[in-house]
């Protein structure tokens, strides 16, 4: 059927079914691939205090590696994530983990800092796309009563999810093999998913209802009945509307919520991946050693996948950008804590724990209100953009610690610094535009 001019949403075929085995499968999937996210985007931290012994480096040099992944997300999330709404969201999956595998090879190969830095570089942006990608994957295979739980959740569980196993895993390498391996072993995995990947996720159907087109209506029921579900009669009705276009994200009715999300976005990214980089080299600093850092990582990751399920359950039944103002809150005062507690193992992990919680329930959240923010046409693109600032504000996190440590500033100063950013994100998000106004980009 042609597409009608005028401004109604484009509703996903999957909205009013109920949520079926097939569509588990691929929000399991989606879990699976931010578990690899996860991973590698922290690998770099848990190699970080080999890697300085080994090669002799210090700190400047090591925050510059770990924000030169941060600087690949962004230009992944903003340039290559916006492809999903004009070619799909399973081939740019797909390229986006191919990309991600082939850096995390080379950084495990790695001889030289910019080897290495060029390696982190490219495997950052795979990740940069990717996260768009789950997210996406997780909104758009499930259906309107489950979406902003299963968003919530494959945010919240899977990424720290890689977190924990990566520094468990870490944890094991270190004492028994050379650093390399930590980020061999995510492009081995990686390797393993993209073969299960290729085989299993079909494209979004949401997807192909919004591209229309003279055989969308027989691509859209070859993916329903893969899902198990029953065919359509005819498209839902749609509307014509733009699809990649960053121009469009501007109209009055979406810059304030582009705006605010993108602010919120990267003061909570550039907190967080403050924190998530230096722990394992802070605990270090601290007097453990570097496995028992990359343990204690682990541990409070581990705290965080409660943190996510918890606020992922909250947001079913209280508004979400309150608990998400919450959860920013409890970010700002655990980072404050983390700077100023004893340099002692219970309480590095006590602190890093509670962090995580609230940590999981920011960014879980935060990544909900962003999928139901833009239409179907321009979500990948919405995404992409705001995830780019966050990827800017990641990046900025880790080098600018990093530079204040080699300013001889404690870890206390650099903690209370950071924590005020969090604060002002809750703020923000409390005030974000509602969300029922900010869908139609004219």
């Amino acid at each position: 059927m042609s597409a009608r001019s005028g401004t109604s949403a484009i509703r996903n075929p999957l909205d009013d079914r109920p949520l079926g085995s097939r569509q588990i499968v691929v929000l399991v999937l989606a879990v699976l691939l931010a578990a690899l996210d996860g991973y590698d985007a922290l690998s770099m931290a848990f190699a970080a205090p080999s890697v300085a012994k080994d090669w002799g480096i210090g700190k400047g040099i090591i925050g510059l590696l770990l924000s030169s992944s941060l600087v690949g997300m962004a230009v992944g999330a903003i340039f290559l994530a916006p492809l999903a709404d004009r070619i799909g969201r399973r081939c740019v999956a797909l390229s986006a983990l191919g990309i991600l595998v082939v850096g995390a090879a080379l950084s495990a190969v790695s001889r030289t800092v910019p080897h290495l830095a060029g390696a982190r570089l490219l495997t950052g942006v795979g990740i940069g796309v990717m996260v768009a990608m789950t997210t996406l994957l997780s909104a758009e295979f499930s259906n309107a009563r489950s979406r902003s739980v299963a968003v919530a959740a494959v945010a919240t569980i899977g990424f720290p999810l890689g977190g924990v196993i990566g520094g468990l895993a870490a944890s094991v390498i270190l004492e028994r093999a050379s650093w390399h391996w930590v980020f061999g072993c995510g492009s081995i995995v990686g390797i393993v998913l993209l073969a299960l990947i290729s085989v299993t996720l079909p494209e979004s159907p949401a997807f192909l209802t919004a591209r229309s087109g003279p055989n969308a209506l027989a691509r859209v029921n070859e993916v329903l009945a893969r899902l198990n579900q029953p065919p359509l009669a005819r498209l839902p009705e749609i509307a014509s509307g733009p699809r990649g276009n960053y121009a469009e994200l501007f109209a009055p009715s979406l810059r304030g919520t582009v705006a605010r999300l993108m602010a919120v976005a990267s003061l909570i990214a550039c907190a967080s991946y403050y924190i998530l980089n230096w722990l394992p080299a802070l605990a270090v600093d601290a007097g453990f050693s570097p496995a028992q850092g990359s343990l204690i990582s682990a541990q409070s990751g581990t705290v965080g996948l409660i943190g996510g399920v918890f606020f992922a359950a909250f947001t079913a039944r209280l508004e979400a950008k309150r608990v998400a103002s919450t959860a920013m809150v409890g970010v700002a005062i655990a980072l404050a804590a983390v700077g100023t507690v004893p340099a002692s193992l219970a309480s590095f992990v006590l602190t890093a724990g509670i962090l995580s919680f609230c940590l999981a329930g920011s960014t879980g959240i935060l990544y909900g209100l962003m999928s139901t923010g833009f239409p179907t046409g321009l979500r990948a693109s919405g995404m992409g953009l705001i995830m780019g600032g966050m990827r800017i504000g990641s990046a900025a996190g880790p080098g600018l610690a990093g530079w204040m440590f080699a300013q001889d500033m404690t870890r206390a100063s650099v903690s209370l610094i950071f924590a005020v950013g969090p604060l002002i994100a809750a703020l923000l998000i409390r005030n974000l535009p509602s969300q029922e106004g900010a869908v139609h980009p004219r």
